[in-house]
C-alpha cells in the first residue's frame, strides 16, 4: 500500500490563533493543525508528516516560548507542542532546511525534500500557506519531477487564506469567536491543469497519451472525468498500435472522448477548457461511429505523428478490409467472424502473389483448393488497379518490421502519401455505390 505523507513549510510569524472552515468549532493557532486534524486522522505509522523550517523558523514556532513578544498565552505554544496534543498514530518530523537565499540554498532545499523524505509510490499531501520565497514556485516543479523519477503522486494541495481575517495585528484585537472562519483552498485544480497539459502535448507531438496516476480515479468528478478522457484516447493508442481495424471503425472511444468533452462545463477552470478544447480540436477528423472515416483518419494520424510502423501496417490492413468486404460473396470460408478473418488473410495472400506463381497456379496454404477464386479475384479491375499500390506498401512494411534496409528512413517518410493517396483514390473509384 501507498504511504501517505503530509509535506508543510512553517514560517517565523508569530501567528494568531482562529478557525478554519474545515471544523469551526476547533481553534487553532498553526495552519498546519487544521490540515493534519482532517487529513491525517486516520493514518497510520506507516504513513509520516514532515514539517520543513529553517533554523530562525524552528526557534520561533517549531519549540515552545519561542515568539519574543506575546500577546495571548496560546503563543507561547509552539507547533511540536500542537502536533503532539492531537494524538495521531502517524509519525511527525521537523526536518531542517537552508533559507533558499541563493541559488545554491535553493536546490539544497530541493535534495532536502526530494532525496530526502519522498519515496517511491508516496502519496502526497501539500500544504502551500507558509511556503516561503520560491517554494510555492519550485514545489510544483518539485513534485512533478517526482511524479515521473518515483512514481508519487499529487493527492492535495491546500492553502489556509487567513487574511481574509485581515491583517494578523487587527484579527488579534478581537475575541477568538469573532475573528471569523479563515477559508482553506484547495488548489488541486494547478496539478490538474498540468496533467492536463501533459496529455494534450502528447497527443498534439506525438499522438499518444501517457498513462495517467492512480489519483485520478479517485471519487470525485474532476478525476472521473480526467479518467475516462484519457482512457478513450488511451484507446486509439493501443487500436493504432495493434491495427484493430473493428475497434476503430467501431468508434467508441471518440464518441466516449467527445462525451467527456463537453463545452461550457463550470466544473473546469477556464485554462483546462481550453486544453480539452485543443484536445477535442486535434480529433475533429475522426467521424461517426462504425464509419471507414476513423480508419483512414487514424492511418492520417499515424503517419502525421511519425509512427511508420503503423501508418503503413493500418494502409496494408484497410486495403485488404475494403478488398474482402467489396468481394465478400466469394468468401469460401463462411460468414462468421473467424471466416471474415480468414478471408482478409486470403485477400492478402492473392494481392501478394508473384507472377510465376499465379502462371504455374502453385496456390499453397489458405489459398489450396481455391484456384477459380483466386483467378477471379485476379481478373477484377479493382484488384488489377490497386495490386501494384498494395505492392509498394507491403514491400516498405516488411523493409520496416524485418530490418532488412531497403528504404531509408526518409524514403518511407516521403513515399507513403502519393502511395496511399493512390489506393484510397482506387478504393473510392471501385469501391462507391455506383461502381
Amino acid at each position: 500500500m501507498a504511504r501517505k505523507v503530509f509535506i508543510s513549510f512553517l514560517g517565523t510569524n508569530n501567528y494568531v490563533e482562529c478557525y478554519y472552515s474545515n471544523d469551526e468549532h476547533y481553534p487553532v493557532r498553526f495552519i498546519q493543525e487544521a490540515l493534519i486534524r482532517e487529513t491525517c486522522k486516520d493514518w497510520t505509522v506507516n504513513d509520516h508528516i514532515y514539517i520543513f523550517c529553517t533554523k530562525d523558523a524552528e526557534s520561533k514556532n517549531w519549540v515552545d516560548n519561542g515568539q519574543e513578544k506575546i500577546w495571548e498565552e496560546v503563543e507561547k505554544v509552539g507547533l511540536e507542542t500542537r502536533l503532539k496534543s492531537l494524538n495521531l498514530k502517524v509519525p511527525f518530523e521537523k526536518v531542517r532546511i537552508k533559507e533558499g537565499f541563493s541559488v545554491e540554498e535553493i536546490w539544497d532545499i530541493f535534495d532536502t525534500v526530494y532525496d530526502g523524505t519522498l519515496k517511491n509510490g508516496d502519496q502526497i499531501y501539500f500544504d502551500v500557506t507558509h511556503a516561503f520565497r520560491s517554494i510555492p514556485l519550485f514545489s510544483t516543479v518539485l513534485f512533478n519531477y517526482s511524479r515521473f523519477m518515483k512514481d508519487t503522486e499529487i493527492m492535495a494541495i491546500k492553502y489556509g487564506a487567513f487574511e481574509k481575517l485581515g491583517t494578523a495585528f487587527d484579527v488579534r484585537k478581537k475575541d477568538l469567536r469573532d475573528r471569523g472562519v479563515a477559508p482553506i483552498l484547495d488548489l488541486i485544480n494547478i496539478v490538474r491543469l498540468q496533467e492536463y497539459t501533459e496529455i494534450a502535448s502528447n497527443l498534439v507531438n506525438f499522438g499518444k497519451t501517457k498513462k495517467l496516476s492512480t489519483e485520478l480515479q479517485a471519487d470525485n468528478s474532476d478525476n472521473r472525468m480526467l479518467n475516462f478522457l484519457c482512457r478513450s484516447i488511451s484507446e486509439l493508442d493501443e487500436f493504432i498500435a495493434t491495427n484493430q481495424l473493428s475497434k476503430i471503425r467501431e468508434g467508441n472511444f471518440i464518441a466516449t472522448f467527445r462525451t467527456f468533452v463537453r463545452p461550457g462545463s463550470k466544473q473546469q477552470p477556464k485554462p483546462i477548457k481550453e486544453i480539452l478544447d485543443k484536445i477535442k480540436s486535434e480529433t475533429s477528423a475522426f467521424g461517426e461511429k462504425g464509419s471507414n472515416i476513423n480508419i483512414e483518419t487514424a492511418i492520417k494520424w499515424a503517419k502525421d505523428h511519425e509512427m511508420l510502423v503503423q501508418a503503413y501496417s493500418l494502409a496494408g490492413e484497410y486495403i485488404v478490409l475494403r478488398i474482402s468486404e467489396h468481394f465478400a460473396t466469394l468468401n469460401p470460408f463462411g460468414k462468421d467472424n473467424r471466416a471474415r478473418k480468414s478471408y482478409r488473410e486470403f485477400i492478402s495472400l492473392v494481392l501478394g502473389l508473384p507472377s510465376e506463381v499465379i502462371e504455374k497456379r502453385e496456390f499453397n496454404g489458405v489459398l489450396n483448393g481455391h484456384d477459380e477464386i483466386i483467378m477471379e479475384l485476379l481478373n477484377e479491375p479493382f484488384v488489377i488497379s490497386i495490386r501494384p499500390e498494395y505492392e509498394k506498401i507491403r514491400k516498405r512494411r516488411n523493409s520496416i518490421i524485418h530490418g532488412n534496409g531497403e528504404f531509408s528512413y526518409h524514403d518511407l517518410d516521403i513515399d507513403f502519401y502519393p502511395i496511399y493517396n493512390k489506393c484510397i483514390e482506387i478504393i473510392n473509384k471501385f469501391d462507391s455505390p455506383c461502381s
